[in-house]
């Protein structure tokens, strides 16, 4: 009688003789269905299944976008005829360029803001600088977008909204400006003062960039909201404060938190999040609210169909549904309670789907949603504490837990391997994988950038350039009289240059350039008065730098 076993061991035998008797060209095409961790260890395991990765420059390729955590875009352009070859090279090069992080050549012109830096919102978005001024008691509110060293072949927008224009009702107070180039979207969130009492009530009013009319893909000039915001203890807070309007895609958020005028004895307040689906409603019934700690919240989309609420905890949420308010999916704690945390998180490299309006900005590759870096900064405990934070672990719930009942991971399941915690940075930026730091250089007011490349090929594959970190690292924290120890593995490069404070009063990076906004004279009457004199425009790509005036 013949042995099941041995059986068993024969057909497995017979049917890898038979996969590797196919011609290399379909063994290419079968291999390409993997995942790209499984291409690689196919590779390594069999000498015909590497010649075949080898000689395959489509498998090199899906192994490089895995291993930098990127996924492939389809090029509507049918005249676009760049090869897999090419692209797989263009990868690598641009890849390899920010390891070599030369900051000697590059030059400068004077772009100018015109207005006290505090007071401007400054956001990078798909090539653009995206300005919004905050009214104060001595000036208006206005918005402004700015093309940043655009190729030839981009479609670009460039436009000053001045305060009559960006009102959409008389008497309307802006509370926050959101704009998209990739979707030719800006959304204004707005309130208005009634002649009895400031209700409390807004309103986001939806327009193209290149225009004044409504936006062709959404559901309606204005979207409302299914709360009142407060409207109930409206004799207890003065001012309507941390308005923040966001989005990602299809959906947007604006979030609100009132300033009590007793803070002593309402050290919890009233926070709300209204989310809409503004192509398809200008209603919606997604919203949370809840009481919170002043100061201590924060939000952002993970992917298209997930928020994370950044609080006390990190809360993740479904927001696939949008006709019913947000699933909690789970919780993951902080190993402290926090008081104040701000969340940073990849924009500039997002991409859209199908809906995009400008295709000229369509590119070969943009960053995976699940294989991207998130950055909590928290102020207090001080100093500051920067948590880097792979969004992997946001993707990973069982199915088979999540539905019924949140999951709730308490910070030793899930931080000390899905993180790397940094003290005290000066600034911060993130981009895809990447995250740039600045931290004091030596001497006094002098500093240098870092930046950390948290990709697994880049930790694999630096190819000598770079300070490779795996080993646990372990940050004293004396207020609180403990120790955290965090593992996640990066590739650290530092730059050679050194800067002064006022050549980096605002930094911002996207997936080929870091941007430095530099204050070139100081006013001596007024230090506060803080102004972009310049932004040094450095060009990682080629290692070029340029500017923009």
């Amino acid at each position: 009688m013949n042995d099941p076993t041995d059986q068993a061991g024969k057909n497995a035998k017979l049917r890898k003789v038979e996969f590797l008797a196919l011609a290399e060209e379909l063994q290419s095409y079968i291999l390409s269905f993997l995942p790209w961790q499984d291409i690689l260890r196919c590779a390594s395991v069999c000498k015909a299944l590497r010649q075949t990765y080898i000689s395959s420059s489509e498998l090199q390729y899906i192994i490089e976008l895995g291993g930098q955590g990127l996924l492939p875009v389809r090029i509507a352009d049918p005249g676009n005829h760049t090869s897999v070859s090419q692209r797989l090279q263009l990868l690598r090069d641009k890849a390899h360029a920010w390891f070599q992080f030369n900051f000697h050549t590059h030059s400068f012109q004077t772009f100018s803001i015109e207005e006290q830096f505090h007071d401007v919102t400054i956001s990078l978005a798909d090539g653009h600088f995206c300005l919004w001024h905050r009214e104060t008691e001595d000036s208006e509110n206005w918005a402004k977008i700015v093309p940043l060293l655009p190729k030839s072949s981009e479609q670009t927008v460039e436009r000053h909204w001045p305060p009559e224009s960006l009102c959409p009702v008389p008497n309307a107070y802006i509370v926050d400006v959101y704009m998209d180039p990739a979707q030719n979207l800006i959304a204004i969130a707005y309130g208005v003062n009634d002649d009895t009492i400031q209700e409390g009530r807004f309103y986001v009013d939806l327009r193209t960039l290149d225009g004044d009319g409504i936006h062709p893909q959404a559901a309606g000039q204005t979207l409302f909201l299914s709360v009142h915001t407060a409207q109930d203890n409206h004799d207890l807070f003065t001012v309507m404060e941390d308005l923040q309007l966001k989005g990602f895609g299809r959906h947007l958020a604006l979030q609100c938190c009132p300033v009590f005028n007793d803070v002593v004895s309402t050290p919890r307040v009233p926070w709300w999040l209204q989310l809409w689906d503004w192509q398809h409603s200008t209603r919606s019934n997604s919203n949370l609210s809840d009481m919170m700690v002043l100061q201590s919240i924060d939000f952002c989309f993970v992917g298209n169909d997930r928020l994370l609420l950044v609080s006390d905890d990190l809360k993740l949420y479904s927001i696939e549904d949008m006709s019913r308010q947000p699933q909690l999916l789970a919780c993951y704690s902080f190993p402290f309670p926090v008081k104040r945390i701000q969340c940073f998180q990849p924009t500039t490299d997002i991409a859209h789907g199908s809906q995009m309006q400008m295709p000229a900005q369509q590119t070969m590759w943009t960053s995976d949603p699940e294989h991207r870096l998130l950055c909590c900064v928290v102020f207090h405990p001080s100093p500051r504490l920067a948590f880097a934070i792979s969004t992997k672990i946001f993707f990973e719930l069982d199915s088979e837990r999540v539905g019924e009942k949140a999951v709730t991971f308490p910070w030793e399941k899930w931080g000390p391997t899905n993180a790397r915690l940094f003290q005290d940075p000066w600034q911060v930026c993130v981009s895809g994988n990447r995250l740039l730091q600045v931290f004091p250089g030596g001497a006094r007011s002098r500093y240098r950038i870092h930046m950390m490349d948290f990709s697994p090929l880049a930790v694999e594959r630096r190819q000598g350039l770079g300070l490779v970190v795996k080993k646990p690292s372990t940050i004293e924290i004396n207020e609180l009289g403990k120790t955290l120890t965090t593992s996640l593995p990066y590739v650290e490069v530092v730059s050679d240059r050194v800067f002064d404070a006022i050549e980096l009063i605002g930094m911002w990076v996207d997936t080929d350039r870091i941007y430095l906004a530099k204050m070139m004279d100081p006013p001596d009457d007024d230090p506060g008065d803080l102004r972009m004199d310049q932004l040094e425009v450095i060009e990682m790509s080629s290692g070029l730098s340029e500017s923009l005036s």
